[in-house]
């Protein structure tokens, strides 16, 4: 495995005092790495509170202080404390296309870029790289328990990858389970990244204007739900 899945990064400081901090209750004592990922990722979303905002590149170490962040940023906090445990991480660039916030962000939908920017993680566990939303389970395996589709309309995908799907690779299809798929909603791919500091230099191009309409309307606000 290449050091740069590894490596302390300015938004990935796991190396700061109060990331190493978060590692103290967590403890050490996993019979495996997936067991340590799953309880950094029921930390996460325990500790921080769901929120809006489009400050992709504010380290890790900050956002845990505050408490607070998008989905977006607090995958990057199951990055940096995977990082910190040892496990290799890095990150596929996705283009969503707007409709899939239409729900989260109504008050821009007019506004809204055709395609917005995910950075998707992934976790090298048991000799392969494991997609964020297989973190708990497999997507077959998810889709036979969960109620319904995840909509982005309620439960944040963050929480919900304990328990339904969050699919945008279309594998939902290939288990014979394809209402769960949200491949419907990727317009894009541009490969992987070994961090998500270096897919956000070569990607992030986000208008002034954008950037203005949405800290204005809802940057740092509770994120929006809606009846599933």
């Amino acid at each position: 495995m290449e050091d740069a899945n590894l490596v302390h990064t300015q938004i990935l400081d796991y190396l700061h005092r109060d990331v190493q901090a978060v590692m103290t209750p967590l403890g050490q004592s996993w019979p495996n790495l997936r067991a340590a990922l799953q309880a950094v990722h029921r930390h996460i979303a325990d500790v921080m509170r769901p929120v809006n905002s489009i400050e992709e590149d504010m380290p890790v170490s900050r956002l845990l202080r505050i408490h607070q962040g998008s989905c977006s940023q607090r995958m990057g906090c199951v990055e940096a404390l995977a990082r910190a445990y040892g496990i290799p991480t890095r990150v596929r660039a996705l283009w969503l296309d707007r409709s899939f916030w239409y729900d989260r962000l109504p008050l821009l939908r007019l506004v809204l870029p055709k395609r917005t920017l995910m950075a998707w993680p992934q976790f090298w566990l048991d000799g392969a790289w494991v997609d964020f939303d297989e973190v708990y389970d497999s997507t077959a395996r998810l889709a036979a328990q969960a109620p319904h589709p995840f909509t982005n309309r309620g439960e944040s995908l963050f929480d919900a990858i304990r328990h339904v799907p969050v699919d945008f690779l279309g594998k939902s299809e290939k288990s014979g389970c394809p209402a769960f798929s949200l491949a419907r909603y990727v317009v894009g791919q541009d490969g992987f990244f070994d961090t998500r500091d270096q897919l956000l230099r070569e990607l992030d191009s986000r208008s002034w204007i954008g950037r203005f309409l949405f800290r204005l309307t809802y940057q740092d606000k509770p994120v929006r739900r809606l009846p599933d």
